[in-house]
């Protein structure tokens, strides 16, 4: 096709021409021109175009022209034909023509995109559909837009002939192209499409709680499940929101320890981010921490603890938490500290424990936990701490626990355990060991004394016998050793001397025999010493007058004989000075003005003492010069008393002599 200026016009140029002032005649719409197509830019509009006329064709049978191969012509098409013989005649300038030739298609063509339906022509009947070959299809061409008639006809101006249609050679068309994608704006992702918020909320978490339990009010979980629907101020997506679950799990959490009477909530359930709500730690979003100690929480722990996938402390003791331990516990892979000390806690204390494989503190004591010690704790090699104190405990401890050889602190007390200390105790590198108000027997393993590092060492209150090892000297960083109503026998091994750094030493309660040996001298720091009710002989240690910071010394119901020696009064700190119900014998000595200021209870009473109570003794019961309460000695209101307390009001309990209690 050529202009009417005589320079040749393209399909793809004509088309261009007549779109670009159609979208001057009208603002360009998204609008569906094809059965199939939804245009959104220009590019597509004209892949659109060809696509939708290909597809109109094929389905009618036409393959030729935009109007049709049997379409009959026209009045516009006869009017055309009688301008074509009158081109030559016209002498206006072809530029002029061209551009009212495109202006008059372009007017056509957007007539042509209305919606409104022609009215039926008597003269121009509907187009016959030609039949087609399908061995032979017939050729595509470019689309050529026809003049189409609208329904009130636009004059033309009377000095510009009609654009008279020049033949078209056939275009070869590209290979299809496929639209341009879509850009609409998308309120959730595909899975969420045509959901409710409810239906959204509950298909993320249905994976992490049971549909009954979560659309059920009354549970921890359903509180939580609508508060984030309806009540969450943050209104979070839950189709967009990254830790929707954690929010869930963390909101559950609150409801089932009763939040409400939390002594501080400060941050939970409002619309900040879980990671500020008090208690709450985060790495990069997830949470890592939860420190709610001492903070009035109640109630239950619930499962959905297993949604913290990125947990590494979780510490809720010192409150009245209770149930169960639950057994999400053992999906936190990444849990280190485990600490629920002082709850209500019941049920088996160690569940499965073998995917925390980084678990280093599991502190589970002062609770109401039973069960025995499994073999599943001892797997945990990782383990520094394990703490199952003050429980229900029962059965004996494994010989699977050599296995932990990164253990360190290891609290058994107050259970019902039975049986004897296993000697793979002795592959541990404990620092701390306290097994003490058990029912454990048998003697004690020497490979105890292998771990060096100990700094204390419980083990009373028990039944273990036999005698105590030399290789007990050998734990010279020992600061607690507590051996007390035991079944021990024999003597105190001499190395015991070097227990220098002691602060509290207990050995009462047993059956040990021999003397106290007298070398406290480089002893610094005890603090608490006891050796009642054995079968101690010989006289006091006198070196043990000696240590500055010994506040309680319990040496009463032993065979200790000779006197009480004249340094008894250098010990500033001393507190309690148990001597009673042995053999002592001679006078108590005089103590010099200013010492044993700290003296609350003297206790010389069922020995051999004879003479009078010292007036210096009896002056620290007078208020301002000490504070001496109980003063017990053998002067009893007998003729004869051997030990008589002539000032009024000093020996506050007055034995008869010769009484044993």
């Amino acid at each position: 096709m050529r202009t009417l200026s005589g320079q040749p016009l393209t399909a793809v140029a004509l088309a261009m021409a007549v779109f670009g002032q159609c979208c001057i005649a009208q603002e360009l719409r998204r609008k569906r021109v094809s059965p199939l197509l939804a245009i959104e830019d220009l590019s597509s509009f004209f892949q659109a175009e060809q696509d939708g006329f290909r597809l109109h064709n094929r389905n009618l049978g036409i393959g030729g022209s935009h109007s049709g191969g049997n379409q009959k012509t026209t009045k516009r098409d006869k009017s055309s034909k009688n301008d074509k013989s009158n081109k030559s005649n016209k002498t206006t300038k072809k530029r002029d023509i061209d551009s009212i030739s495109i202006e008059f298609l372009s007017m056509e063509f957007c007539m042509s995109m209305q919606p409104t339906v022609p009215a039926p022509s008597a003269t121009a009947p509907p187009a016959t559909p030609a039949p087609v070959s399908e061995t032979t299809p017939p050729p595509i061409v470019a689309p050529v837009p026809a003049p189409v008639a609208a329904p009130t006809p636009v004059p033309a101006p009377t000095t510009v002939p009609a654009l008279i249609p020049a033949p078209v050679q056939p275009i070869p068309i590209p290979a299809p192209v496929q639209p341009a994608p879509v850009s609409t704006p998308t309120m959730a992702p595909d899975d969420c499409a045509g959901m409710t918020r409810e239906e959204a909320f509950a298909g993320k978490l249905s994976s992490i709680t049971e549909s009954s339990v979560l659309t059920n009010p009354s549970t921890p979980q359903g509180a939580a499940f609508l508060w984030l629907v309806n009540t969450d101020p943050a209104a979070v997506d839950p189709c967009t929101y990254p830790t929707v679950e954690q929010r869930y799990a963390l909101t559950t959490f609150y409801y089932s320890t009763n939040g409400d009477d939390w002594t501080n909530a400060s941050g939970w359930l409002t619309e900040t981010n879980e990671c500020t709500w008090f208690g709450v730690t985060c790495a990069s979003g997830l949470v890592s921490e939860i420190n709610l100690e001492a903070n009035g929480l109640s109630g239950i722990l619930e499962n959905e603890i297993s949604v913290f996938e990125s947990l590494e402390l979780i510490m809720i003791g010192n409150n009245t938490v209770g149930g169960t331990i639950p057994a999400g516990l053992s999906s936190l892979s990444n849990l280190k500290v485990f600490d629920i000390e002082i709850n209500t806690f019941s049920g088996p204390a160690i569940g499965d424990l073998s995917n925390l494989t980084k678990l280093e503190s599991y502190r589970v004591s002062f609770n109401r936990l039973g069960g025995t010690i499994s073999d599943s704790i001892t797997d945990v090699s990782t383990l520094r701490e394990l703490w199952i104190s003050d429980n229900l405990l029962e059965g004996s401890i494994p010989n699977s626990i050599g296995k932990l050889t990164n253990l360190e602190t290891l609290y058994l007390y107050r259970n019902v355990i039975v049986g004897t200390i296993p000697t793979e105790i002795g592959l541990l590198n404990l620092k701390e060991l306290q097994l003490f108000q058990n029912f454990l027997t048998g003697t004690l393993p020497e490979e105890i004394f292998q771990n060096t590092a100990l700094t204390w060492l419980r083990l009373d209150r028990n039944q273990i016998s036999g005698p105590l090892s030399e290789r007990i000297g050998d734990l010279v960083s020992l600061g607690d050793f507590r051996i007390d109503e035991n079944n021990f026998t024999g003597t105190l091994p001499a190395s015991l001397i070097n227990l220098s750094n002691l602060v509290v030493l207990r050995v009462n309660d047993n059956s040990f025999t021999g003397t106290i040996r007298n070398g406290f001298d480089q002893w610094s720091s005890l603090d608490f010493a006891d050796f009642r009710n054995n079968e101690f002989s010989g006289s006091l240690p006198t070196t043990i007058f000696d240590i500055p910071t010994i506040r309680i010394l319990y040496l009463s119901n032993n065979q200790l004989d000779g006197s009480i020696p004249s340094n008894y009064g250098n010990s500033p700190k001393l507190r309690d000075l148990f001597l009673s119900e042995n053999r002592l014998i001679g006078t108590i000595p005089e103590i010099e003005l200013g010492q044993l200021l700290e003296l609350n209870e003297f206790l010389v009473d069922n020995n051999e003492l004879l003479g009078t109570m010292p007036e210096s003794i009896c002056n620290l019961r007078i208020e301002g010069q000490g504070i001496l309460e109980d003063l017990w000695a053998d002067c009893g209101l007998t003729a004869n008393p051997r030990l008589e307390c002539d000032a009024p009001e000093c020996c506050t309990a007055c034995f008869p002599t010769g009484l044993r209690r």
